[in-house]
């Protein structure tokens, strides 16, 4: 029999974030905690055709050209992670360092010369710091960004890497806003997830990376750890293209497995950022896998694609940021908009609607991603110790 080697955890100390709510971590969390949202109306194509015409789209000056696009917002969130961390591309050089970048399918729709690489934006990015590191590319739908933080956790637990910068990044398109009006997916009002009168998503575009570390290379450099990614589990449906399992069978399964990595239990969990789309099968398919296991513990739960839209192969990575600062600042972000919390949610957990929640120390926060095609991945975070407030 062969026994699995025990993950000991990764330290993350770093986090980069770009997003339609700002890229400054204070700022974007003042303004998830005020329950603001940055979708607005999309201004870089011609929406008239779509469903709706609004989304997250990032205002700054970025270029248009959604390779140039990928890049920059890539490139922001790289030099952001890293210089949270409080290390240089000199670090990397000299220690063994990878990139694990997800996004589901970038600007690959927009090119005209023909077919290109799904990661084609990364290379450059590394020529200009200097930098020949091994780069993995994963795509899982809108799993890929969560996808590629455990990835990076594997690569530092069962591949000797000592550092690995792991997110994701994607971009809005005419193609992607087309493609979700077509099936339905696209809220024809607002992006409002749990809520009685929900009606479908909004897509956004952004990036976020994370800077994982062995805890012990963390505290020989005197590196900050910013939280403990515990465990995580990837699990997939196999049901349908684009529809979860509607039992939610998968998507409990991956949050069982993080939690048996760990050792703990579903009262551990404080806090869940949920997948959260605001789609009728999803809002549905999650509230039977919470009311089926958090429904005696009663975590506190939000969705902060109602603030940033869904990011598609980046919004697994910006909610794992997310969850990170709760448990730094010990308060759960509300969910932007709503009102009226979907009687199927009563049961399920305390549904954060227009308010924050504080939490309690030595607790989890719980960032979770279901994909089309059922890719389910659970990521489980922790303090780095006991933290008093």
């Amino acid at each position: 029999m062969t026994r699995r080697r025990a993950v000991s955890g990764a330290a993350v100390t770093g986090a980069g974030m770009v997003t339609c709510l700002g890229r400054d971590p204070d700022i974007v969390w003042s303004r998830l905690m005020a329950g603001l949202s940055g979708i607005s109306r999309i201004t870089m194509f011609d929406t008239s055709q779509c469903l709706n015409q609004r989304g997250g789209e990032i205002k700054d000056a970025l270029p248009a050209d959604g390779g140039p696009r990928m890049a920059a917002l890539l490139d922001a969130a790289f030099r952001s992670a890293l210089a949270d961390a409080g290390l240089s591309v000199d670090d990397l050089k000299a220690r063994r360092a990878a990139l694990v970048v997800g996004s589901s399918f970038g600007n690959i729709f927009q090119t005209e010369k023909g077919p290109v690489e799904l990661d084609h934006y990364v290379k450059p990015l590394l020529r200009d710091l200097g930098l020949d590191i091994p780069v993995l590319s994963v795509s899982s739908a809108c799993s890929s960004g969560s996808d590629a933080i455990a990835t990076g956790a594997d690569l530092l637990d069962f591949a000797g890497f000592d550092i690995v910068l792991c997110g994701g990044v994607d971009v809005l398109d005419i193609y992607k806003m087309v493609g979700h009006s077509a099936l339905g997916t696209l809220s024809p009002t607002r992006c409002t997830p749990f809520s009685a009168d929900g009606d479908g998503t909004a897509l956004g575009e952004g990036a976020a990376l994370l800077v994982l570390e062995r805890a012990s290379g963390a505290a020989l450099r005197g590196g900050h750890v910013r939280a403990i990614l515990t465990s995580r589990a990837s699990t997939t449906d196999t049901n349908t293209l684009t529809s979860p399992d509607l039992t939610g069978a998968g998507a409990m399964r991956a949050i069982s497995n993080a939690l048996v990595q760990t050792g703990a239990a579903v009262d551990g969990i404080a806090y869940i950022n949920a997948h959260g789309s605001g789609t009728h099968v999803n809002d549905a398919m999650e509230a039977q896998v919470y009311a089926g296991m958090f429904a005696r513990t009663r975590p506190a739960i939000s969705s902060t694609k109602a603030a940033f839209g869904h990011t598609l192969g980046a919004t697994g990575a910006i909610e794992a940021a997310i969850s990170i600062m709760a448990l730094e600042r010990g308060e759960a972000p509300p969910t932007s908009g709503l009102a009226t919390v979907h009687e199927d949610w009563r049961a399920a957990a305390v549904t954060l609607a227009g308010q924050p929640a504080p939490l309690p120390d030595g607790k989890l926060a719980l960032s979770v991603t279901y994909g089309f095609g059922g890719a389910n991945v659970a990521l489980l975070f922790r303090q780095p110790e006991a933290v008093t407030r």
